[in-house]
């Protein structure tokens, strides 16, 4: 009887891992693939490195890495590595505000200065010169709305971040202070006007309603139950050792490596920078896909859910405020594909319609390559997956 039971246990064990035994070979193969487009980038100095991950509703189908986390000290790239992913920042916090707005805490339509009384004093620049400016009343007040969507008509940093050519300069109660003395450069609502400043106020407004730093909102709400451990502002010494090291070309024509010209350093020091939530985070693939599966999933994962489905679509829908700007709220979009792209290369999307996220993780400054290298293996990606462009 036992050996009946332990034969039927076997056959059903064997069959049960022969059924996943053609993806498991499908995502390998396609992994092979994906690192043979890539490869001959590296092979020819035109990329250090590259991480590629592909991912459905219910699990990562691949992760490729190609090349170097860093070529100096000769460590390899890998599916941990370390990226600073810049403005892809904007979907979490966008998706952080939503989270308020699900439990009546803000709504989208209602003045920021409901929230923050200290932007009543906005002007409007209307006439700009060196040493002086023209400036008007607003004629509408802005609102949560126009902050996610880039229709706030304020300008992409504040005053002083600009002034110093750095985004993380000022904590987010002083980066507050200084968008009260910037001019907006346009009427909110009337154009479209890509702005970190618009994005960090919609953190400031989570913040001033819950009472406690964004940076913890996040960890809490967000980073913490999504499993997503190398998520952060401020690397620490040890995730610093996979951080990995951004390049340029130089006069000869070979790779050199150079730091984010909008981030102090240290990377690791938290007392002269702060976080900034519109792209100051830093990232491993292994940690923002569980973030893009739960958007996949309409707004859960693994049994918890974070938004609901109408929220993730909201999201994911074009901001018509101002037609045609291909953005939604904190998201751009399009009809198929919701994510964000990052300075320095990185880029995510989702699939709206099967929920297939495909992430891709690069950092280089004005390679020339750089963009065809992408492209490329985006293509080879749809090819593999049969996704539509």
């Amino acid at each position: 009887m036992n050996r009946i039971i332990l034969s039927a246990t076997l056959l059903l064990a064997s069959s049960f891992i022969a059924s996943f035994a053609p993806v498991a070979a499908q995502n390998i193969a396609s992994s092979e693939h994906i690192q043979s487009v890539l490869q001959p980038y590296i092979d020819n100095s035109e990329l250090s490195g590259a991480v590629v991950v592909v991912a459905d509703r219910s699990k990562t189908l691949s992760i490729t890495s190609v090349g170097w986390q860093d070529i100096a000290q000769k460590k390899k790239m890998a599916p941990d590595a370390l990226f600073w992913i810049a403005s892809q920042s904007k979907p979490i916090t966008a998706t952080a505000v939503m989270m308020l707005v699900e439990e009546g805490k803000i709504n989208l339509d209602e003045p920021v200065t409901t929230y923050l009384p200290e932007l009543q004093r906005l002007k409007v620049s209307v006439i700009k010169r060196d040493t002086w400016q023209a400036e008007e009343a607003v004629n509408k007040p802005v609102t949560v709305r126009h902050l996610l969507s880039h229709t706030s008509g304020m300008s992409f940093l504040a005053g002083i971040q600009e002034q110093k050519s750095r985004i993380d300069v000022l904590p987010l109660s002083l980066s507050l202070y200084a968008t009260t003395l910037t001019p907006l450069i346009a009427q909110p609502g009337t154009s479209y006007n890509y702005s970190n400043q618009g994005i960090n106020i919609a953190a400031t407004v989570v913040e001033r309603i819950t009472g406690m730093p964004f940076s913890q909102f996040l960890q809490e709400r967000l980073f913490d139950p999504l499993g997503m451990k190398n998520t952060t502002f401020f690397p620490t010494e040890q995730q610093i050792k996979k951080y990995v090291v951004p390049y340029c070309k130089n006069a000869k024509g070979h790779l050199e490596a150079v730091e984010i010209e909008q981030l102090q350093y240290p990377l690791t020091d938290r007392v002269k920078r702060h976080a900034e939530y519109a792209g100051g985070l830093f990232s491993t693939p292994e940690d923002l896909v569980k973030f893009y599966r739960m958007i996949a999933n309409h707004g859960a994962l693994d049994g918890k859910r974070y938004l609901t489905e109408q929220s993730v679509a909201l999201m994911g829908s074009p901001c018509n405020i101002v037609p045609n700007t291909g953005y939604g709220l904190g998201w751009a979009v399009s009809d198929k594909t919701m994510g964000h792209g990052g300075a320095y290369g990185t880029e995510s999307k989702v699939r709206k319609d099967s929920g297939v996220s495909v992430l891709y993780f690069n950092l280089g400054k004005d390679l020339p390559k750089q963009e065809e290298a992408k492209k490329n293996c985006l293509d080879k990606i749809a090819e593999l997956y049969n996704l539509e462009k």
